[in-house]
């Protein structure tokens, strides 16, 4: 507590003051886009963030970093800032703004089950097919496949004569693969299926059977909370279905947004595999998230976790009391793609500049991703003390330890 007052002390002198610029700070506009203002100044936060990173041997050039603030969008730190980097699980904030803008908060996805032939009294066995028709739930989860087993063996049900059909892409338990997933689900009904399971495209579907039931989702927007705090894959690869797939995500960010086309590539909703975007491009991101979820009278707790407060990937991070509560982000994270990746993207709260917007890129160049997840928090707590010393945001979280969203089963009549 004590050095953490002295380096309070000897921060306390204006968030971006004056420092002298060196060469590499002042070539890393390199790559076009929005001059610099005249005025700017790196704070000194970010000069010992770069000379850190080059003390471990690091190429500063692999490195971005752009924060401005909400209020009046000045710059207050700017590294490498229009150049492009692979943002990881930053991505799923962009799937997350498309899916909201598009379906809208409350916008619930439905699974339906369809039954063909009689129930045979005496044996409990259906004769004929179980028929799911996917809703593309990102979230149907193990203990939904479970009580629809149990409503099944409430009708009657003991086991299938034929087959369990699967109709669309369906994930179960937070698989992307639609076979892995009906096999989880079909254990997960503990029904016996006499035949092999069977896949159609709706477009090859004929509607048949007898409706027993369906699964509803919670709200979309419980289920990209979840998503973005434990950044799952394949929820984020499910939902970017319903919006055009990875390109129409990226569509969004360009058509929508305004971002320029050369300043974001997407070809994983999720942010796996090759992705790019610039640190001032994620920053308009985040602009464009604030402004969407200020319109609906929502924190950005509501789609993001709360750092050393809400379950999920950011729950270790800025943990000590005055930080804590301070920093709503997303997490990225990639080990062998590109020699790794450790991104953070989000909004920090301070006390003398209010919210202020960050992204930070940085390549692991093959080393360890974790070490850079260390120098990122302690670059941004340094600039927070910069900046008056952090603050707590308006929702000390939107997570905290709440279990995965929640669905319920509806009964056809």
């Amino acid at each position: 507590m004590k050095a953490l007052l002295v380096t309070f002390a000897l921060l306390l002198t204006g968030c971006a003051s004056a420092s002298s610029r060196d060469t590499r700070m002042a070539m890393s506009f390199a790559g076009g886009g929005s001059a610099r203002p005249a005025a700017y100044r790196d704070p000194h936060s970010l000069n010992r963030y770069v000379d850190r990173l080059m003390g471990d041997g690091r190429n500063w050039r692999q490195h971005g970093v752009y924060i401005e603030t909400l209020n009046g969008s000045e710059p207050l730190a700017m590294l490498n800032e229009n150049a492009e980097f692979n943002p990881a699980s930053v991505i799923k904030l962009a799937t997350t703004l498309a899916a909201l803008d598009r379906l809208g908060q409350n916008y619930r996805f439905r699974t339906e089950f369809r039954v063909t032939g009689e129930i045979d009294p005496q044996t409990g066995e259906l004769m004929g097919d179980l028929i799911l028709l996917s809703g593309g739930d990102p979230s149907f989860s193990l203990s939904d496949a479970q009580r629809v087993g149990d409503a099944l063996r409430s009708r009657g049900i003991r086991r299938v004569n034929g087959s369990l059909i699967v109709v669309g892409a369906f994930t179960c338990n937070e698989n992307s693969s639609t076979s892995v997933s009906a096999n989880v689900f079909r254990r997960q009904t503990k029904q016996a299926f006499r035949q092999p399971i069977i896949y159609e495209g709706f477009e090859r579907y004929r509607p048949r059977g007898l409706p027993l039931l369906t699964v509803e989702s919670d709200s979309l927007l419980n289920i990209v909370q979840y998503l973005n705090a434990h950044s799952v894959n394949a929820m984020a690869d499910m939902l970017a279905m319903h919006i055009g797939g990875a390109k129409g995500v990226q569509r969004f960010l360009v058509e929508s947004i305004g971002m320029p086309r050369n300043s974001v590539y997407i070809s994983n909703a999720s942010g796996l595999e090759v992705n790019r975007m610039t640190p001032r491009a994620t920053v308009s991101l985040l602009r464009a998230m604030m402004q969407w979820l200020s319109t609906h009278r929502l924190n950005p707790s509501a789609v993001m976790a709360v750092a050393g407060i809400d379950a999920g990937t950011l729950r270790g991070r800025f943990t000590e009391g005055a930080f804590a509560g301070s920093v709503v982000a997303k997490t990225g994270t990639l080990h062998s793609t590109d020699n790794g990746v450790a991104a953070l993207a989000g909004v920090m709260y301070t006390r003398n500049r209010g919210p202020l917007l960050f992204a930070v890129y940085d390549m692991a160049e093959g080393k360890r991703v974790a070490h850079l997840r260390r120098v990122q928090d302690e670059f941004l707590k340094q600039l927070m003390l910069e900046c008056g010393g952090p603050t707590y945001t308006s929702s000390r979280g939107g997570i905290g330890n709440k279990d995965r969203p929640r669905s319920r089963l509806i009964l056809a009549n």
